[in-house]
């Protein structure tokens, strides 16, 4: 029977919040049964199915995307998997695969908070049709990762926590993959900081890239009164990440500069893949 739209909320909002937090250090695989229950945030190729579409494209452009690192026996931590296309491929090569994902609840998602659509509440007050939308979609999402899980017969793990604070028992990371997911954070550079904290060797990150910054160690506010993007903060340049990766010790970078399809236009990007110092 389909859940009323309320019910299905408040069972969303319960998995993700301490309510219902388990135990263990990863998420238990959910069972997903059909592609009628997600929503895709990359166009993949899922085996039994065919081809998905979602917003992004990078069936094409993987490598580029990801800085061309080898992947081959490592041990890699990723931030925000959505459908997972990334976790997937990277997997094909790697030892493990961990990817985090926000809990669900008002504490951790970084909307921007618009007073005009009610995001700038109290906390302890209901979600807006805004948060209420939003989540109900990054549910779907979630179930397209599970699902494409099932179908490539993954063996990666979910921790669902604040990157911000990720937990030392999550143990060592040879490389941390950070793909167009800082743009949505309110604070990126704490997100470096912890990340570097359980990563040994390699940070790769990727970003819109906007020429119009310059090449100087700058980050541009997105969001004005007018424009109501609630869900991105931030546009960078590459030099404002270098900077700061050295300020944790990983000072040697490659930069590299791509085109990736995002609903289906040419989109500017930068990878950076900055690794700690050979001793």
């Amino acid at each position: 029977m389909r859940l009323a739209r309320g019910s299905y909320l408040k069972n969303l909002f319960e998995k993700f919040s301490g309510k219902r937090r388990k135990s263990h250090l990863y998420e238990k695989p959910w069972k997903i049964n059909s592609v009628d229950q997600c929503n895709f945030y990359h166009s993949t190729d899922i085996p039994g199915v065919g081809l998905v579409e979602g917003q992004w494209d990078l069936r094409e452009g993987f490598d580029e995307y990801l800085g061309h690192y080898d992947f081959t026996g490592k041990r890699v931590l990723e931030i925000g998997p959505a459908t997972g296309f990334l976790t997937f491929q990277v997997e094909k090569a790697a030892s493990e695969v961990v990817a985090v994902e926000l809990p669900m609840d008002r504490r951790f998602w970084n909307a921007v908070p618009y007073e005009k659509l009610g995001l700038a509440r109290g906390r302890d007050e209901g979600w807006t049709e805004v948060e209420k939308q939003f989540h109900e979609h990054i549910g779907r999402i979630r179930n397209g990762f599970w699902f494409c899980h099932e179908k490539f017969g993954s063996h990666a793990r979910i921790y669902h926590g604040s990157a911000e604070n990720l937990p030392a028992t999550l143990g060592e990371f040879d490389v941390v993959i950070l793909a167009s997911i800082l743009l949505h954070s309110r604070s990126p550079v704490s997100i470096l900081e912890s990340c570097a904290r359980l990563v040994s060797d390699t940070i790769i990150i990727t970003e819109i890239h906007d020429e119009a910054l310059g090449e100087g160690p700058l980050c541009s506010l997105v969001p004005t009164a007018g424009n109501n993007a609630w869900d991105t903060w931030w546009r960078f340049t590459p030099r404002f990440f270098t900077q700061f990766l050295e300020v944790l010790g990983f000072t040697e970078h490659k930069v590299t500069f791509h085109r990736q399809l995002a609903d289906k236009t040419p989109l500017n990007m930068f990878t950076i893949v900055s690794s700690r110092s050979p001793e």
